[in-house]
């Protein structure tokens, strides 16, 4: 196999995991305000992280939004909630610090909002 076949093999993998991902990504929140909690993944996700602790920021709101997602499965929406102002607050102080680790928490605070108002009429 030739340099060029196996830079196209690696490519198609690429596409084809990639592809993969974001199937199971969309489907990752299906019980009670799935699709609110896929809509602040995907926010938490498609945020610009800055400085050396980017990854670990970003990984630990998705934490909380796990976390959230199993108090959702308990039937403690109150915890949830909570859960829910955690990550907004926490992307707020991100984007906010005097050398910002987010570069904006709108998109995160606006999905956030949305799932609250889901999770608190449930």
């Amino acid at each position: 196999m030739t340099d060029r076949s196996k830079m196209g093999v690696v490519v198609l993998l690429g596409a084809v995991m990639v592809g993969w991902a974001q199937v199971a990504r969309a489907d990752h929140f299906s019980g009670s305000c799935g699709s609110e909690l896929n809509a602040v993944e995907a926010a938490i996700e498609s945020g610009v992280y800055l400085g050396n602790k980017a990854t670990t920021e970003e990984s630990n709101l998705l934490a909380k939004l796990e976390a959230t997602d199993a108090k959702i499965l308990l039937g403690k929406f109150s915890d949830a909630v909570d859960k829910l102002q955690d990550i907004s607050d926490r992307a707020t102080a991100l984007a906010d610090a005097p050398k910002p680790k987010l570069e904006d928490a709108t998109g995160i605070n606006g999905a956030v909002g949305d799932a609250i108002a889901c999770v608190g009429a449930l």
